[in-house]
Parts: C-alpha cells; structure tokens; sequence
C-alpha cells in the first residue's frame, strides 16, 4: 500500500490509505468471504433480539415459577436496555481504540453466558441480574457488528448489503417466535430439589436461544480484524494480509497474486474516502414500537385465555386487560402472605400469540424492504448528532422507558398505555416533517 500512494503522489493527486483500501475490496468483490461475514451478523443480530425478545414470550409461562407482579414483568422487560444505556456513551469509543473483533468475540462469549445464567435462574432476581449483564454485553457488541459489515464491503454494493443487515431483526423476530411455540408450550418440568432447583419449559427456552450468542462468538473468532482499523493504527502489512485473505477467498486465486491484479487495475484517481459510519442503518427502534412488541405476546396471551375459559367468546378489550391485572395483583399478594399453597395458576400462552408474533416479524421486514426502495425516491431525512453510540443510547433510552411505564399504565386504566402513546407516535410524525433534507442541501457533495 506503500507503493500505491506513492504512484498516486507522483501523478499529481494524493490518494490515502482509506482510498486505497476503497479500491482493494472493490477488486476483491463480494463473495464467499463476505457471506461468511453476513452469516455471523445474522446471528449476532439474532443474539440480540434473543436477550429482548425471551423476556416477553416467558412472561405468562413463568409468572407463576417466579411470582412477578406486573410491575416486575415490566422491568425484566427493561432490564437489557438498563444495561445497554449504561455502558452506550463509551463502547463506541472503546471499539475505535482496541477494535471490533475482540468485542464481537468476548462480548458474544459473555452473551452466552449469561444466557446460561438466566436459564438456570430459580429466583425472579437472578433472572434480573443476567439480564442486566446481558444488556451491557449488548452495548460493546452492537455497534461493532454494524461497523464490521460496512468495512468489509465497498461502496458498490454498501446499501444493498445495509439494507439486508437491516432485515435480519425482522427475520430474528420471526424466529424467536418459532422457538418460543416449539419450547414453551411443552410441559417439561424437570425437578432436581423440589422448591429449591427446579426447570421447566421457558428455563429450556433460555438455554436454546443461549447457542447463537456462542456461534456467533465462534464465527467472528475465524474472521479478521477491520482492515480499516488496522489502517488507522498504522498497520499498513497487517491491513494489506487482511485484504489478501479476502481476494483468496472471494476470487480462489492465491493471495501472493493480488499485489499485481491491484497494481494492474489500480486507477490514478481513486474512489472517495470510505467513510465506515455513512449509510449505517441502526435496527434500533424506539419508544413507537419496543415497548408494545415486547409487551406483545402477555397482551396477546390474555386475549387467549380470556377466550379459553369463555368458551371462545370475546368481550372488551379493556375488560380483559383489567379481569388479569386484578387476577394478578391478588395472586400476588396471597403468595406473599403464605396464606393460599399453589395459589398462582399459569395463564401460558396459545398457538395465537406465536403467530401473531411471526406475523409481526415479518410484516416489518416487508415494511423495512418497501422503506429502503422508498429512500431512493422520496429522499431521505437522518439527523446526525453527535455518533453512532449517542443514536442507539437515545433508542434503548425510549425502549427502557416504555418498557417501565407501560405497566404502571395499565394500572391507570387499560386505554391509558394505547392512547398515550399513540399520541407520542404522532409527535414523532410531525416532528419529523421539521428535519432538514439533506439530498438538497448537501447535493454539491454526493453524500445521501
């Protein structure tokens, strides 16, 4: 790389490493390389959407297991994004200074085990504290997995591959749907010391959804480190064998023969800078959304068993949120007294609430794919503000709060939660209208 920014001064341009490397994956194409690389984002994205999404399918089969009242369901739901709040401001720092691949490596390690923490949980607590622990094991991890997938790949292809990346929540949605209905309904229960450590369907879930938090930490445990990062840390020789691997697996051809296909097709003027952040799509969603999907199948759940005991037969909607909540709150309190034995009934959930659940899953891919063509068309309207850290801080900020406060309005009534937020939902929408449109006022430069 050396020699090419020499030959780049002598033509009368100065051409950086970053361009350089631009050029280096556009000649080493999209190939087997880069699937493999995509293979380990999807399962890191999975992990992710696992640590949140488990807490709200075990909350009817375990309610009973660990006693929780609504408000301690409302903050398990919270609890990763506890985490990753707390340790967000400064992660993305980290992953600038020491690298993506020991976090993505450690940070899936740890993942997993917490996972095993919280499927051997016997007390409401210990499943909180592996929680939490997931939560900031999140935060080192997710950030690094989005600047990974732009790394690797050139400008060519970027949007398209972002696009995809974009995908993989909804299709990690659709499958921790169909874990869930083929564990949970299952009436495994394991007694090894009755009272004291016992399994049972949702501690079998936990532990399943453990194994791609370990394939992912195995799978970018084979794959490089960021060429880009070695750059800019001066790791010129590091960066260029990085980039060999990638051209050997992607084309077939032996690594010693890059240098000269790069010396043969490399142009005086090259592409622009590569800039690592631009065009990342963070999958985080905020306060409109977390909150009612993973409040998503308890609500769900309810409407089930309404129907259950009723003969199928539905009424009000509130009327059935509040029949549960009073059901709950007394069970609760009679389990605290000690005065009623076994006095707590599970309300598990029926085949309705997983397929609502794949439903939904796969109705925001849809919606994700329709968005993405729209962009092109319609232009776009990000607000940058300070980073990508900052960006996913304020996201799990809004999943965390909504999280809590949806229980504590249902308390207040059972329209309370919709209504409010539905009115936060149109803020949102007429806040947005005020955002600058940055395909006109930076159209002099190229940058969407």
């Amino acid at each position: 790389m050396n020699e090419d920014k020499e030959n780049g001064k002598e033509n009368g341009s100065t051409v950086t490493p970053m361009q350089i490397l631009e050029e280096a994956l556009e000649l080493c194409k999209f190939g087997r390389f880069n699937f493999k690389l995509m293979f380990a984002t999807l399962l890191a994205v999975f992990s992710y959407t696992s640590v949140t999404t488990t807490s709200s399918y075990i909350l009817p089969s375990a309610e009973c297991d660990l006693n929780m009242s609504i408000m301690q369901k409302g903050l398990l739901n919270a609890m990763p994004f506890v985490g990753q709040v707390g340790a967000a401001l400064f992660t993305g720092f980290i992953t600038d200074a020491f690298g993506r691949k020991i976090f993505l490596v450690w940070g899936h390690v740890g993942m997993f085990l917490c996972n095993i923490i919280e499927g051997t949980s016997q007390t409401y607590w210990m499943l909180l504290f592996g929680k939490l622990l997931d939560g900031i094991f999140i935060s080192f991890t997710f950030s690094a997995t989005a600047v990974m997938v732009t790394e690797f790949t050139h400008k060519g292809v970027r949007d398209r591959v972002l696009m995809v990346y974009s995908s993989f929540m909804s299709f990690s949605l659709v499958l921790c749907a169909l874990v869930a209905w083929g564990l949970l309904p299952r009436p495994w229960d394991f007694i090894i010391s009755e009272g004291y450590f016992e399994f049972h369907s949702w501690n079998i879930y936990l532990y399943v959804s453990s194994i791609s938090s370990l394939a992912a930490a195995l799978m970018y445990w084979h794959l490089p480190e960021s060429p880009k990062f070695l750059l800019t840390l001066g790791r010129e020789t590091e960066a260029l064998d990085v980039i060999k691997r990638i051209y050997h697996e992607n084309s077939g051809q032996p690594k010693d023969s890059f240098h000269d296909y790069m010396d043969h097709h490399m142009h005086t003027h090259v592409a622009a800078h590569a800039e690592g952040g631009r065009g990342r799509r963070c999958q985080e969603h905020s306060l409109r959304y977390s909150s009612l999907r993973l409040w998503f199948p308890q609500l769900s759940t309810i409407v089930e068993n309404f129907q259950s005991k009723h003969g199928g037969e539905t009424s009000e909607f509130c009327i059935m949120i509040d029949g549960y909540t009073s059901e709950l709150a007394r069970n609760v309190s009679l389990a605290a007294e000690n005065s009623v034995a076994d006095i707590c009934v599970p309300h598990p959930s029926g085949q309705d609430t997983y397929i609502n659940g794949i439903i939904l899953g796969v109705f925001s891919g849809v919606l994700i794919g329709i968005s993405s063509s729209l962009v092109d068309i319609l232009g776009q309207k990000p607000l940058m503000t300070l980073a990508l850290s900052f960006n996913i801080m304020i996201g799990r900020i809004g999943s965390l709060v909504g999280s809590v406060l949806f229980p504590v309005m249902l308390q207040g009534g059972c329209m309370v939660p919709f209504i409010s937020l539905s009115i936060i939902t149109l803020c949102v929408a007429a806040l947005v209208y005020f955002l600058p449109n940055p395909s006109k006022q930076n159209s002099g430069t190229g940058d969407k």
